[in-house]
Order: C-alpha cells, then structure tokens, then sequence
C-alpha cells in the first residue's frame, strides 16, 4: 500500500466519533482506499500541480486548506465509480482532482461567508492570509478546474461541470438568504443539500458523465443520495459535536451552523415535535447575530436531548440505503462493493 493510501487510512477516525467500535468502520474505509491507492496517488499529484501558479501566494493559500489532513473523499469517490464502472481512461484522475479542487473552493468562500476561525483543525486561509485573499484564491480553484476540465476534449464534462458548480452557487446563495429565517421548512433544506453537496458529490461519482452512459445515470444517483447522507450525518454531527468535542479536534466550532442561524434537519424535527423549542429559537434567531454562545448552548442541549438527531439519523440512512440500490445497475466488482461499504461508513459518522 502506498503511503498517501496510509495516510488517508490514518484519517479515517475523523470520520467517526468515539461511541462507534474503530476496528470495523474505520477499515471500510482502509479497505476502500487500498483498491485505489494508485488512483488516489495520481489525484494528490495533479492536485498539487493544479494550484500551481507563478504567484506564489496562490499555492501557499490553496495548500494551507488543499493539504491541511483533507479526508480525500470525493477523490475516493471517482476513483472508485470509474473503477466500478470500468473506465480507465487517464481523465479519471483529472476529475478526481477536480472534485477536491471544487470542494477547496467552496470551503475556501463558505469560511469567509461563516466567517469561520478554525477547518480541518487550524486556522482557516481566511484568519491567516485575509478575507480577500481567500476568495481570489477559491475563484482561482474554480478556474484552475474548468480549465483541467477541458483537457479532457469532451464538451459533455465541461457542461456537466458548468451546471455542478452553477448548482452549488444556487445552494450557498439559498442557505444564506435562509440564514435567521425559522421557518420549519424541510423542502427549502432539502433543496440546498442537493446543490450545495449532493450535486458536487454526485459529479464526482459520475465521473463528469465519461463512463458508459448507461451507468452514468446509476452513478449520478447514487452520488446524489449519498450527498444527502452525508450531508444530513455531519448536520448531526453538529448536535452532537455540542457536548462532546471542541474545534480542535472537529476542525469547526460545535454548533456552528445553529450559531449562523442555519434551520439544518435535526433542528427542524426537534422544533416540529415541540412547539416551546420553536419559540425559543425563534426569539433567539431574532436576537442579535451571531447568537451568543450561552443561548446556542442550550439549544443543542435541548435538541440533543429529544428523539430528533436519531429521526435524522434514520432519514440519513434511508438516503444511503437508496445509493446502495442505485449501484444494482453495475456489475458485480469490488469497487461496487466498497461503494456500497462507503454508504455504510458515511452513516456511521452520525451515530
């Protein structure tokens, strides 16, 4: 096994919390990189010499988040729907790296947006080189991946990667206009998790539409169920990060997104279920932003302690469960079967 295949083994622990037997969940993913170590070592390269630039700020603030401990996921991802679906082609690699380089870019605008302080367990490109910076090196990312994108010559994947990333700008723009907004409204939710991570994850497993195109609706879907997953796990995760964890170890302030004034899916349950709750967070979203600390606190207690992050859980795991039946139209192969393990895993990060 390679060493970046180590490495992204290593990581695997971050994806789940301690209440969760390591042995057995963290080797899915051991035993999904390991089929595509390779694959992923080609990714990592042209990664790093897709930030390349004769500016040399750029790669150094694209580097402090691209190479900061990144799980490598959407990586993981191409690579092993492009093996499932047997296509060889050496532009699976590009689109690999192309799926990091897109997630980079958003993560690199989101923190200025949160005005986040702490990704992937230090201080964000935002709090280290400047607001403006960081958004002038995520625009360069987008850039730098359409023009990857074209190396491939096929106008199908410029144009499915055209209307991804379209699709993620409509999703950042609706959860920030929903930003303090109450409303109970899981349509709206759903809405943003499909073009905010579903659409970017479902382009990845897809492979920019270059395989076979009878697989690649299967792939898209699979992809697009799977983003709502994970989506949904790390939404949970939010709650829960409450009363266990700091920044620190998450990479992110627990209770964020509650602090933002976000209405994510576990919130929204414990809110249907308890018209009182409601009410607290409606005065509390009226109140000044960001919401003190002291307020968000017990908000996630009260959130934490009801049935909701189990009910979102639940919804978490039918979503994966609909991924996995995507991936019947695939012949049988390992990489179909760790695909299916990966839904299984991504889960998991919710319990």
């Amino acid at each position: 096994m390679s060493e970046l295949a180590r490495d992204l083994a290593a990581t695997a622990a971050g994806f789940l919390p301690s209440v969760v037997p390591l042995g057995g969940a963290s080797a899915l993913l051991l035993d999904a990189v390991a089929l595509v170590a390779d694959d992923l070592e080609l990714a990592e390269r042209e990664l790093a010499r897709l930030l390349q630039s004769s500016v040399a700020v750029i790669p150094e603030v694209g580097g402090h988040l691209a190479f900061a401990g990144g799980k490598r996921f959407r990586p993981l991802l191409t690579a092993l729907c492009a093996s499932a679906a047997e296509y060889r082609s050496p532009s699976r690699i590009t689109i690999a790296a192309v799926g990091e380089l897109l997630h980079t870019a958003t993560l690199l605008h989101d923190d200025v947006i949160d005005r986040g302080e702490f990704r992937r367990g230090r201080a964000t490109a935002r709090m280290r080189f400047g607001n403006g910076m960081a958004v002038l090196v995520g625009d360069f990312c987008l850039s730098r991946a359409l023009q990857a994108v074209s190396t491939t010559g096929d106008l199908g994947a410029i144009r499915s990667m055209s209307d991804t990333v379209t699709r993620m700008a409509e999703g950042e723009v609706a959860q920030l206009q929903a930003c303090g907004d109450h409303t109970l409204n899981r349509e709206r939710y759903a809405m943003v998790i499909e073009r905010k991570t579903a659409a970017l994850v479902a382009w990845c497993t897809s492979v920019a539409g270059l395989p076979d195109p009878r697989l690649v609706g299967p792939l898209t879907r699979y992809g697009n169920e799977l983003g709502f997953a994970f989506q949904i796990a790390d939404d949970v995760l939010d709650f829960q990060r409450s009363t266990a964890i700091g920044p620190g170890e998450t990479g992110k302030e627990a209770g964020q997104d509650l602090r933002d004034g976000k209405m994510t899916l576990p919130l929204i349950l414990a809110c249907e279920a308890d018209a009182g709750l409601h009410a607290r967070v409606r005065a509390a979203l009226q109140g000044p932003a960001p919401m003190p600390q002291v307020t968000a606190q017990a908000l996630l207690e009260a959130v934490v302690e009801s049935d909701a992050t189990s009910r979102a859980v639940r919804i978490a795991q039918d979503h994966a469960q609909r991924a996995c039946e995507a991936l019947s139209a695939l012949p049988p192969s390992p990489a179909r079967t760790a695909l299916e393990q990966v839904t299984t895993y991504v889960v998991r990060r919710s319990r």
